[in-house]
């Protein structure tokens, strides 16, 4: 084997051992360092164990083991048992192995025998000095464990003495420890009573805190008093309201027949401070009355319930006797001064959270039931609070209402929040979902609207709604402070502009017909005074023609068309004039039948049937009576026959149906409500085509006819006469049906001229 093999790296460790062959180590650096170099093993054992006989205190030495000091047969062995005969000394050596490469297995023997590291060489600085600062933290742990072994021995021996130093004293001051015992025995007591009082103080105040309904409670905190100072008996008395009169809102084991008459005497005894009355501030002696029972002997103690100078009520402690009164006062009085404070933090926070609910309840009904949208965005975008109205101008779906105690809990919901479930989960976001769009704004709305000074808008736009439907709003927001320091919170405010919007149409159309009365009625003035004319010549000409003359019917012709022109003006004045029904009773089952017969002719022309369908089963034809015009209803009912048979197929069929009802909606147009009653449904049907997409919005506007022949002036009427009787006339397709529905109350709602009867 090379001897560079085990040539030991810089630096040579101070008073280090090495066990192994004579040209192993050459360096003379050796002997300035302490260092010792045995050959064989066993010389070197003998060594450390004659120095360590010798001086127990010996400094920390490390041994180095050349391989081939245990090369012969059995060196592993040998190794092993010079490592356990050297660990037995319990010497502060530590061995290290050298060797060339030895497998898992002898290694694992020699690190149990008491090896400390073992060296593959050749060796490396970065490893030996690694293992040199192992060892050196090695050799620190031992010192520091015989430092405290050291340690320890002194503080037995210093235990020891203080035993015996105290067994003298004990045996000498036997009787001031007995002393002492009774001291601590008293202090104990002492302790208990208050850490019962405080138990007692701290259930007072977490029952009452947090507790829905006091009556259970108060009961309870009542009888846990009175038992705890040893009264009969114990009440609380309370004000309704600030500056209301007192009454027992809560009593324990006290009956009393007369409270207004001890509350008056409790009042004026407290109120009046009697000197000899004051237990402590805020604490009396309350004596029973003339009025009370003389005999009984029973005594009072009082504590006022006052908060920032307000008095809240009292806490009553009926006692047996004065002597039992003093006992409690001068035993309990800083305990029920807690008491006092306890109920008084209690009761003022109960009566202010009250105030706060009924505050909370009071702006939540406003906000449920305003008609204007409102929500409350957060500095980032996402809903903290949407009313009612809200919700449904985005879903399009009635909302459910909820409670106003519900209600609360909505705000600081957040995206995707839901507390307690109070708000549907599919609501979407004004903004993050981009369902708000104003007019003339592009670009995000949100930051829009908080630069603008102190975020103040007022302007119209667009909420679409979860079927994409668009509703026009009339847009206000404003800012708010958040829910915490330096937030703020945008508040939006959006009124639904569709009842606007129509109303606009309304007026515009009122507008267009005004000038359509002036314009027909200067028309008519106009146009019959030519057709006068016209009609006049032309039975001039008549008779002067001889009777056989062809030029006869052209005539005919001329006459025909100046009715014709004459008709459709009366048609025409008729819609403009204002329509003022003379109310009589009517059996509409007769008026329709007679309707019916008026346009039988033509519906046979077309080959259709007509059809006034029975009355439903137990209905009397005198429940359908109603108070209406019969010429106008009489109109009505032959413009929608006529039109029913026009648009039935050659062939098919027009019904007419006439029922009651106890219960009709119809809306008011006068508040823009609705409103229920009983009233009177007829029903129109036909078999024909229908109508095209569209036609149901237009069919009722003057002057439009999906005929094609016609002025469009019939349904035009109808809806004015219907509407003249406080009714409602709608058209639609049910089945393969198409239906115009006119709907009545028995009694007209508008004054109108009523018929004498003769």
């Amino acid at each position: 084997m090379e001897d560079n093999l085990f040539r030991l790296p810089p630096p040579i460790p101070h008073g280090a051992i090495f066990v192994g062959p004579d040209d192993w180590l050459t360096e003379p650096a050796l002997a300035d360092r302490d260092s010792w170099h045995f050959t064989r093993a066993d010389q070197a054992l003998r060594w450390l164990k004659a120095a360590y006989a010798k001086d127990s205190a010996a400094s920390s030495r490390l041994l180095f083991l050349h391989q081939d000091a245990f090369a012969a047969e059995g060196g592993a062995d040998d190794l092993v048992n010079w490592l356990e005969e050297l660990s037995s000394l319990r010497a502060p050596y530590l061995p290290i192995f050298l060797h060339g490469g030895l497998t898992a297995a002898p290694l694992v023997r020699f690190f149990r025998a008491g090896l400390f590291d073992a060296l593959v060489v050749p060796l490396d600085r970065s490893r030996w000095v690694n293992m040199l600062i192992r060892a050196e933290k090695r050799f620190e742990i031992r010192q520091q464990g015989r430092l405290i072994l050291a340690s320890s021995g002194q503080t037995q021996d210093l235990l020891r003495n203080l035993r015996r130093q105290l067994g003298d004293q004990t045996a000498r001051s036997a009787s001031e420890m007995l002393k002492a015992q009774e001291t601590l025995e008293a202090a104990n007591r002492q302790l208990n009573e208050a850490v019962a009082e405080l138990s007692l103080l701290y259930r007072f105040g977490r029952e009452l805190s947090t507790a829905g309904n006091w009556d259970g409670v108060l009961r309870e905190i009542l009888k846990s008093l009175a038992g705890f100072i040893g009264a009969r008996g114990s009440a609380l008395i309370l004000r309704s309201a600030p500056g209301g009169a007192y009454s027992p809102r809560q009593t324990w084991q006290w009956d009393e027949s007369a409270w207004d008459k001890v509350i008056v005497e409790l009042k004026d005894q407290v109120d009046t401070s009697i000197a000899d009355g004051i237990l402590a501030p805020g604490v009396f002696k309350v004596d029973p009355g003339p009025r009370q029972e003389s005999g009984s002997g029973r005594r009072i103690i009082a504590l006022p319930l006052e908060h920032q100078n307000t008095r809240l009520g009292f806490l009553l402690l009926l006692l047996s006797d004065p002597a039992e009164r003093d006992r409690v006062s001068e035993r309990f009085l800083p305990f029920l001064q807690a008491v006092q404070v306890v109920l008084s933090e209690e009761v003022a926070s109960a009566q202010l959270l009250d105030r706060i609910r009924d505050i909370g309840a009071f702006n939540a009904r406003i906000l449920e039931t305003v008609s204007s949208a409102i929500w409350v965005i957060d500095e980032n975008g996402r809903t903290v609070f949407c009313n009612r109205t809200g919700q449904e101008m985005l879903t399009g779906r009635v909302t459910p209402g909820m409670a106003p105690g519900e209600i609360l809990f909505q705000v600081g919901r957040g995206r995707g929040e839901f507390p307690l479930g109070k708000l549907e989960a599919g609501l979407p976001e004004l903004f993050l979902d981009g369902r708000l769009r104003l007019d003339d704004t592009d670009g995000l709305l949100l930051p829009f609207l908080r630069d603008l000074p102190d975020s103040v808008f007022r302007g119209e736009g667009h909420v679409t709604r979860s079927d994409g439907t668009g509703i026009p709003v009339l847009l206000q927001t404003s800012r708010m402070p958040g829910s915490i320091p330096d937030q703020t919170w945008l508040v939006v405010v959006a009124e639904d502009l569709r009842e606007t919007r129509k109303l606009d149409a309304e007026r515009l159309r009122s507008e267009q017909l005004e000038g359509l009365v002036e314009m027909s009625a200067t028309l008519a003035h106009e146009i019959r005074n030519p057709l006068m004319g016209l009609s006049a010549q032309a039975e001039l000409l008549a008779d002067q023609l001889p009777a056989d003359d062809k030029r006869s019917r052209y005539i005919e012709v001329i006459t025909g068309e100046v009715d014709r022109i004459n008709g459709t003006i009366t048609r025409m004045l008729n819609f403009v004039r204002p329509c003022e029904p003379i109310l009589t009773p009517v059996f509409l089952h007769d008026l329709g039948r007679d309707a019916i017969d008026l346009v039988q002719a033509r519906a046979e022309v077309k080959d259709v049937t007509l059809e006034l369908l029975p009355a439903e089963a137990g209905c009397d034809l005198r429940d359908l009576e109603i108070t209406v015009d019969a010429g106008q209803i009489k109109q009505v009912l032959l413009n929608l026959l006529i039109n029913g048979v026009d648009a039935a197929v050659e062939g098919g069929r027009v019904q007419l149906r006439i029922t009651g009802s106890d219960c009709l909606e119809l809306s008011d147009p006068a508040r823009g409500t609705r409103r229920e009653g009983p009233g009177i449904i007829i029903e129109v049907l036909d078999d024909g085509p229908g109508f095209e997409e569209g036609d149901l919005e237009r069919i009722f506007r003057p002057f439009y006819t999906t005929k094609s022949s016609g002025t469009g002036l019939g349904l035009a009427i109808c809806h004015k006469i219907v509407a003249a009787h406080d009714g409602q006339i709608k058209a639609g397709r049910d089945d393969h049906h198409t239906y115009f529905r006119v709907l009545l109350p028995r009694e007209a709602v508008k004054q109108a001229h009523l018929e004498e009867k003769t």
